[in-house]
């Protein structure tokens, strides 16, 4: 063998050790992983929220949601009980999230900055904020993604991706949720609210993404 054929040789052997052999193991599809099968290359974050929107973010939500009221006082109760039983996260490092719903009342609309939120009065009312609403137009954190059993981090070989996707989600919400409600008008008004919040601690105001907002006549 020459020297322009071991040169060549070490440099295709440089290469392969910098690879990473990921295994393509579609057995992932029914066990709650990448509905795509772990392989070399990305998943269009938007397409895969559009394809489990219905089938598994929103009913994943419906049959976690408790009461806010209910959930509230466990939490002043109990946290770390509280937590455990109705709480979801994807491991001790990360916080909790709670799917919550309950009768709301809008006390006021802050649009000043492009995460726009509404000061909600959860029944029986009292006239005091008990939590707050996102509205937009832009949606922040990640609760919507965090609280779906289905998927997790691991379930991606692109990260990128699974940041990705807590936007989309957040897109989904925008979509079919707020893009028809003006909310200049809506204080005073009373809605069913079914929504998701990562708990961050007794002193910071919770903050709820709506999956479902249906105002009252």
């Amino acid at each position: 063998m020459g020297i322009k054929e071991i040169i060549l040789c070490g440099v295709f052997g440089a290469a392969l050790l910098s690879c990473t052999v990921v295994k393509n193991d579609t057995s992932q599809k029914d066990a709650g992983g990448n509905p795509y099968g772990f392989s070399i290359g990305t998943i269009d974050p938007k397409g895969y929220a559009n394809e489990i929107w219905d089938s598994m973010v929103v009913p994943r939500v419906e049959e976690m949601a408790l009461d806010f009221k209910i959930l509230a006082a466990d939490m002043e109760a109990g946290e770390e009980g509280t937590s455990e039983e109705y709480g979801y996260r994807l491991s001790e490092r990360n916080s909790y999230n709670f799917a919550v719903k309950g009768t709301v009342k809008l006390l006021s609309i802050d649009t000043s900055s492009a995460s726009g939120s509404a000061s909600l009065d959860v029944y029986p009312f009292d006239g005091t904020e008990d939590c707050r609403l996102r509205i937009g137009p832009v949606l922040q954190g990640y609760a919507l993604r965090d609280i779906q059993s289905g998927i997790s981090p691991s379930s991606f070989v692109n990260q990128v991706d699974w940041a990705r996707l807590a936007t989309e989600l957040n897109n989904k919400v925008k979509e079919t949720v707020l893009a028809e409600i003006d909310f200049s008008g809506m204080a005073g008004k009373e809605a069913e609210l079914l929504g998701v919040f990562t708990w961050e601690g007794s002193d910071r105001v919770i903050t709820i993404t709506p999956v479902r907002l249906e105002f009252k006549d």
